[in-house]
């Protein structure tokens, strides 16, 4: 279900009012929540609003549907950006689990991230976005890693980018799956286009149209 909004404002607004919902919903239910986001510019005001929102923020988990794999304090990282725009203000109180614990040493990087998701592995909540190539979390076409991400058993895994930071941390295709609810995020008539086409075309974001519950969109 593709949801067409009016401005980015409206949009944002909209999905804020539903993420708050399902994670009150899951609070109500289980004492805690579980929230997986996206990087990347588009979703920042989105970010900006939840974290205004009154909430039971310390019994709520906040991590990532991907990271690049680089040092927190790059500006390319998702962590940076999360923790400085979500995890903040009345969001402050809710816990992060970020996906670089050791920026020098990848295989043991890799297993704590695992260890440490492993509280996402029924998530409540994960917000997608998609880039012009038809790329989710850090599944790419033509990435030889990202295929084997749509197979494996496991969480996490490691892929590789078409441009820097080139070394990626994703959450797999099973996991994502795994959502209670599954909303896709994004701009512009050209990614329109692209949702579109992902079947035919084989888009990785294709995996997951039978899951998402709702796509937010504005031109």
């Amino acid at each position: 279900m593709i949801l067409e909004f009016e401005s980015k404002e409206v949009l944002f607004q909209s999905l804020c009012d539903k993420v708050i919902e399902d994670l009150k919903e899951a609070l109500n239910k289980n004492g805690t929540a579980t929230l997986l986001v996206s990087g990347g510019s588009t979703p920042k005001p989105l970010f900006q609003l939840l974290c205004q929102c009154e909430l039971a923020w310390e019994n709520i988990s906040i991590g990532l549907v991907d990271e690049r794999y680089i040092n927190n304090t790059s500006e390319f990282s998702n962590e940076n950006l999360v923790v400085n725009n979500l995890v903040t203000k009345l969001a402050k109180k809710a816990t992060f689990v970020p996906m670089v614990f050791h920026s020098e040493n990848e295989d043991l990087n890799l297993e704590l991230v695992k260890k440490a998701y492993s509280i996402f592995k029924h998530p409540d909540v994960v917000l997608l976005g998609m880039g012009d190539d038809g790329h989710t979390a850090s599944i790419f076409p033509n990435d030889a890693a990202s295929e084997l991400v749509n197979s494996t058993s496991e969480l996490i895994a490691i892929t590789n980018a078409p441009n820097f930071p080139y070394r990626r941390i994703t959450c797999t295709t099973t996991l994502l799956k795994n959502a209670k609810h599954t909303y896709l995020l994004f701009t512009g008539e050209n990614k329109k286009a692209i949702l579109e086409k992902a079947e035919e075309k084989k888009y990785p974001i294709g995996e997951f149209l039978n899951t998402i519950e709702a796509v937010y969109f504005t031109k």
